[in-house]
């Protein structure tokens, strides 16, 4: 007994600064949404059915995550060749970056956090408890749970990524 699976179509949307945007419905009729940031970290949201901005379901992950995930999916990487090159042609990139609960830079200023690397990276602003706290002093302390949009170099979002997220 053979069975065919159609596939789902599948909408593409560039964020600019930030990356691509899949969304497809399964069978089973759930939205699905895969950001590739341009930084090479992945977020894969399972959103409501009537309001694709619901997401039930988040999961964030790292650059090589992403690329083992792919693996064991076969996808093909085209898509991450491409971003490659227009990170290269633009030089700069933004990414949304959760401040997670046992990182090191909890409770400390933008300042130190920013001048931990030195590669080129700034906070330019935090979200928290639903409200945006754009253009944050120097003096501004981070929360695990809040979320640091970052705008530098792709190495300096990277690095700052790595110092946000780690213990």
């Amino acid at each position: 007994m053979g069975y065919t699976a159609a596939m789902s179509e599948v909408t593409e949307t560039r964020l600019p600064g930030v990356g691509i945007r899949f969304t497809f419905e399964t069978r089973d009729g759930d939205c699905i949404v895969v950001i590739n940031h341009y930084s090479g970290r992945v977020e894969i949201l399972r959103c409501d059915r009537d309001d694709p901005d619901t997401c039930h379901e988040v999961l964030r992950l790292g650059k090589d995550d992403a690329k083992t995930l792919a693996e064991v999916l076969g996808q093909s990487r085209v898509t991450e060749e491409v971003t490659r090159m227009r990170l290269s042609l633009e030089g700069l990139t933004i990414d949304w970056i959760e401040v997670e609960p046992g990182s090191a830079c909890t409770g400390r200023t933008l300042h130190d956090v920013e001048h931990q690397d030195e590669e080129a990276a700034s906070i330019v602003a935090v979200l928290r408890d639903g409200e945006t706290i754009a253009a944050p002093p120097s003096t501004f302390t981070l929360e695990p749970g809040d979320v640091a949009i970052v705008v530098g170099t792709p190495e300096g979002v990277e690095a700052l990524s790595h110092l946000l997220q780690s213990g």
